[in-house]
């Protein structure tokens, strides 16, 4: 069993971890493989192991805020209320970091009095495949990490406010429970890929074909044993704003490269294409493994701390602790 201070320690470093995966690949949006591992090449060796990159941003972008956003939703409610993180959303969205025009539509439709459910057709007319439900989605991972079945139910609950799609809702669900899963691990061991790869599928059986394609190549990727380059990870699994495209990808490599955090955060921004999202997911998975004292405390260090910065994402990861500690832990445990 999990002791109380390893938990907490292991959702402050989920919502850290996809704090800094956000603000680090940020720098590196939109790059080509062969050049964002050109960027990454040189960050390889022992000796800079913790080196911070020129290109780390420092400041997070719409993945973190939309993350701190469903968080603080949890903690106010007790669970996923898609009315409260509709809310949630049209008070504290901070538009300028980086929004899709999609989101920013449903953000300012929100603040303009429609619905929750009004909302998630009015971009995309047969829902929104893009990954934005699967880079918030860690709190629901973390707060549900003892019920994977209850993790799938919430996971597209939350993403229903925003994408109705099943391609859209069923990476959240991936990564939310790889997020859960990885709370689960002992943060001082390697994955256990095999077991992961057969959890993640005794839940994402019930999507869509695309999801059990890419744990068939993931499963392929692991038997082959060597890490296979950054092109050939694009080619098999994607690094793009679909869903199916890249929570597959950050399930990859979080599983491959966990417990170490700079190695994944690295091996993720060497994808290119969306690396702040990619490394996001990435960030929260590992650091739901390793928990904030396996996170690089000179990148922690360094992220922005203003009124929503590190100290709030910190204390937010407590409040989530103790809202799923009052509600599922009995007393006499």
């Amino acid at each position: 069993m999990i002791s109380q201070d390893l938990l907490r320690d292991k959702f402050r470093g989920a919502l850290l971890g996809c704090f800094l995966g956000d603000a680090f690949g940020a720098g590196f949006e939109g790059m080509h493989p062969d050049r964002a591992t050109f960027h990454m090449s040189g960050l390889d060796s022992p000796s800079v192991h913790h080196f911070v990159p020129k290109k780390f941003s420092r400041n997070y972008t719409d993945d973190t805020d939309m993350t701190l956003a469903l968080a603080e939703s949890i903690v106010q409610t007790g669970g996923v209320d898609p009315e409260d993180i509709a809310k949630q959303f049209s008070l504290h969205c901070d538009l300028t970091r980086g929004y899709a025009i999609g989101t920013i539509k449903a953000v300012l439709a929100l603040r303009a009095g429609l619905k929750w459910h009004q909302v998630a057709r009015m971009v995309f007319e047969n829902g929104s495949f893009g990954n934005g439900a699967a880079m918030r989605v860690s709190p629901v991972g973390l707060f549900y990490h003892h019920d994977l079945d209850k993790i799938q139910e919430e996971a597209i609950k939350q993403a229903s406010i925003t994408h109705v799609h099943p391609l859209g809702q069923w990476g959240a669900v991936m990564q939310a429970c790889s997020v859960g899963l990885a709370v689960n691990q002992n943060p001082k061991e390697t994955f256990k890929k095999g077991q992961m790869v057969t959890n993640l599928r005794e839940i994402l059986w019930r999507g869509p074909i695309e999801y059990m394609r890419a744990l068939n190549k993931i499963e392929e990727m692991f038997v082959r044993g060597k890490k296979p380059e950054a092109r050939e990870v694009v080619q098999s699994l994607g690094n793009g704003v679909e869903a199916h495209f890249s929570a597959p990808s950050a399930s990859y490599i979080a599983i491959t490269y966990s417990p170490d955090f700079c190695d994944a955060i690295r091996a993720a921004v060497s994808l290119g294409g969306d690396t702040d999202t990619i490394a996001g997911m990435v960030g929260a998975i590992v650091g739901a493994h390793v928990g904030e004292k396996g996170l690089p405390i000179e990148w922690v260090e360094q992220l922005e701390d203003g009124p929503r910065g590190r100290s709030f994402a910190r204390s937010m990861a407590d409040r989530l602790y103790q809202t799923w500690w009052k509600t599922y832990q009995s007393p006499s445990e």
